[in-house]
């Protein structure tokens, strides 16, 4: 877990330093959470499971089957250059886009934010992805430089190797070839080096 936040973050620092923008998915292997960079405590109800800290911000997410992705791009230039806000929008245009090539009837949250929660899914924000009211995907971002990057949790009921297509496929639509992440041996090495920047050692203590 922690070394999948790793690198995500590597392939931020990457970009940083000139590489391209990237666009990744991933999964974990066991039921797992991920806390927001800022979040002082672990809900209560996810303390029995293994947890991460995320580079980005938001609340906690509990991974359980669900598609993992991450974005990492620029915000100054190009297709998802704006505001923090600018930039949920479009990368929500392209969820909502290949959900609905798959038959799964999404929408996009235009109005106000519900009430707060230590709980990702539990609570909507504008340009979040909704099905029959419930939220499926949640998008926490965090921005240096130039530079953003996209981490999220989609719960979209659709074949999950479909849904990696038609993603891909709404992205060419707009002119968007990100890379794929392949990690490179040096990538992965140097995520190593940084994983226990994300671990989570001490959620017993925190739990309040």
């Amino acid at each position: 877990m922690a070394l999948n936040m790793a690198i995500d973050y590597t392939l931020f620092l990457e970009f940083l330093e000139g590489g391209p923008p990237t666009w990744r998915f991933f999964g974990f292997s066991e039921p797992s959470v991920t806390l927001g960079k800022l979040q002082k405590r672990v809900p209560r109800q996810l303390l029995k499971y293994p947890i991460a800290r995320r580079p980005t911000g938001g609340r906690a997410v509990l991974h359980d089957g669900d598609l993992v992705f991450s974005l990492v791009g620029s915000w100054r230039r190009g297709y998802f250059s704006g505001s923090v806000l600018e930039t949920y929008r479009k990368t929500s245009k392209i969820w909502v886009e290949a959900a609905r090539s798959l038959g799964v009837p999404v929408e996009m949250s235009l109005g106000k934010p519900t009430g707060y929660s230590e709980l990702c899914f539990e609570s909507t924000s504008r340009y979040e992805i909704t099905l029959g009211g419930k939220k499926v995907v949640g998008i926490a971002q965090m921005r240096e430089g130039e530079a953003f990057l996209e981490q999220g949790s989609v719960y979209i009921p659709a074949d999950k190797s479909l849904l990696m297509k038609a993603v891909f496929e709404a992205l060419e639509r707009r002119g968007l070839r990100p890379r794929w992440a392949r990690l490179e041996p040096e990538t992965l090495e140097r995520a190593r080096k940084m994983k226990e920047e994300f671990s989570y050692e001490s959620a017993g203590s925190n739990s309040g």
